[in-house]
């Protein structure tokens, strides 16, 4: 396979930072300026949380289908892709005329950044793999500020220029991130030849087999689901918790969501470093399931006590979405191992993540009391706990695989 030369590794890596700073910003950014849309449907209630409910759904059906793509047009040409529909969507959400265009063009551009979800992990694989922990920290803070910006920016700008300006603005960073990936595509292409070359000197394929065979893929794909059922359901439901259990005020409800959300920041640049070190990954999840586990029973037992310690350990419970995100690299031979790994990860996990919100509200509405979410939240969380055993093990996927008779690159 054809080593590539600096410059290209320089404008890879670019590509992968600009590529996950574009991804989320579509997710948050129609929140802030929801009161001031002027659709034919009003933009509050059940509206507002449908277009919520697209991300993760989007995400669980992009992962179906983004390995098998990238291995078609390859890595390269699947980012820029990414960066080209993503661009588009923006644009078309700030035109849109009517709240089903909105929904369409929504759909869309959460579709692209699904793919991208996938294909991360195995370009910092392909183009960084002895520094994954380090490229994971820094796409993962990307992917971090991208979901934050729009919610710290979106309003200034839709004060400036109005709100179709502000949704369609967030084009810009897709279109700046489709320059790295030209100069790279050239190489990528050299690559794809020796890819072919290889896989026609190899014996015939094994017929088509599941992720599931490998005890460190499940394990993956578990703490990534639950990291994602905690996240979201917090994300939506903790200020509405804090304000009815804890006896906080709006402004101090928002201020707890806050310190739930700013704890990714530093979770994303510490855990991927240490998910490469002896040890850790299983002790790792150990904690989250921990510091999750009493978030919950604070709030539940004494929300009045200590609510925003309660947030922050909260916070620390979806530490495992870090560790996840490194672990698709680290435990993986190959690049092509990490994406379709990446893929069964992100489709079963986003499907959890998706579900969690739903049954949580749900039960919530049909009991009218926090007790039996909350229960349904922890029990979620003990499904974490099996991880820290298979990750101690520091098994390879590619290995248990092939324990099997199986091929990774051959599994979904």
């Amino acid at each position: 396979m054809p080593t590539a030369r600096r410059s290209v590794i320089v404008f890879a890596l670019t590509g992968i930072i600009l590529l996950a700073l574009g991804i989320r910003t579509g997710v948050a950014a129609i929140a802030p300026l929801a009161s001031s849309m002027d659709l034919d449907v009003a933009m509050n209630g059940l509206p507002l949380g449908i277009l919520g409910t697209i991300p993760p759904i989007a995400y669980a059906l992009a992962a179906w289908f983004s390995p098998w793509f990238a291995q078609k047009v390859g890595l390269e040409s699947a980012a820029m892709a990414v960066a080209v529909l993503g661009a588009l969507a923006h644009v078309w959400r700030g035109i849109s005329p009517t709240y089903l265009s909105l929904f369409v063009a929504t759909a869309v551009l959460m579709v692209a950044a699904g793919v991208g979800n996938v294909i991360l992990p195995g370009l910092v694989k392909l183009y960084a793999p002895n520094s994954i922990g380090t490229m994971t920290a820094a796409y993962g803070m990307a992917l971090a500020v991208s979901s934050s910006a729009p919610s710290f920016f979106g309003l200034w700008m839709a004060d400036a220029a109005g709100w179709r300006v502000s949704l369609g603005a967030w084009a810009a960073i897709s279109l700046v991130g489709i320059v790295p990936w030209l100069w790279v595509v050239s190489h990528a292409k050299m690559r794809g030849v020796s890819e072919a070359e290889i896989a026609a000197a190899l014996p015939v394929s094994p017929p088509l087999v599941s992720m599931s065979h490998s005890p460190t893929a499940v394990a993956i794909m578990i703490i990534f689901g639950v990291s994602g059922v905690m996240a979201y359901s917090w994300f939506a439901l903790l200020p509405q918790a804090m304000m009815e259990l804890g006896g906080l005020s709006v402004e101090r409800a928002a201020l707890a969501l806050g310190i739930f959300t700013i704890m990714g920041f530093p979770l994303s640049l510490t855990i991927p470093h240490l998910a490469s070190r002896s040890g850790w990954p299983g002790a790792l999840v150990g904690i989250a399931v921990t510091c999750g586990l009493s978030g919950m029973l604070g709030l539940l037992l004494a929300p009045t006590l200590a609510p925003f310690l309660w947030a922050v350990l909260l916070g620390l419970g979806p530490l495992t979405f870090p560790l996840s995100l490194a672990l698709i690299g680290y435990r993986t031979k190959n690049h092509l191992t990490a994406l379709v790994l990446s893929g069964y990860v992100n489709k079963l996990g986003y499907l959890l993540a998706a579900a969690g919100p739903l049954v949580v509200g749900f039960v919530l509405q049909a009991t009218g009391a926090w007790t039996l979410s909350i229960m349904f939240l922890m029990v979620v969380t003990l499904l974490e706990i099996p991880a820290i055993w298979v990750l101690a093990k520091e098994r390879i996927v590619d290995d248990e695989l092939a324990e099997h008779g199986l091929s990774a690159h051959m599994s979904s």
